[in-house]
């Protein structure tokens, strides 16, 4: 979803993620870049497994901000716009950041506990 999300938002019509809202919202261009390309990055690293942690904490910095810029004056039902939806999703990235990368994740083939020689 995020990789989906983030991809759309990040190609040359939108100037590489920094013109990819609509003018009358006058977000500046590095904080639509920052969301736009948080969401690739963000979402191909959860999808890889690698630096699960990080990579989580800056997907909830992306939806609260989400949040704060488009959804929180609809209130929180999501039939009329609302932030439910980007709630859930910060709950799921929250128990990444708690719990950590799975089993099968990058993370433990590039950051794992090396037990001591001798």
């Amino acid at each position: 979803m995020f990789i989906y999300h983030g991809q759309t938002l990040v190609n040359k019509d939108t100037e590489w993620g920094a013109k990819w809202l609509p003018p009358e919202m006058k977000q500046p261009p590095a904080a639509q870049m920052a969301a736009a390309w948080g969401q690739l990055v963000g979402g191909v690293a959860l999808a890889l497994g690698l630096l699960t942690r990080l990579a989580a904490l800056g997907l909830i910095a992306v939806m609260a901000g989400t949040i704060a810029l488009f959804h929180w004056e609809h209130g929180f039902d999501i039939r009329n716009h609302g932030y439910e939806y980007n709630v859930a999703i910060i709950a799921m990235c929250l128990v990444l950041v708690l719990t950590g990368p799975g089993k099968v994740a990058l993370d433990h083939v590039f950051f794992r506990r090396r037990t001591p020689v001798g």
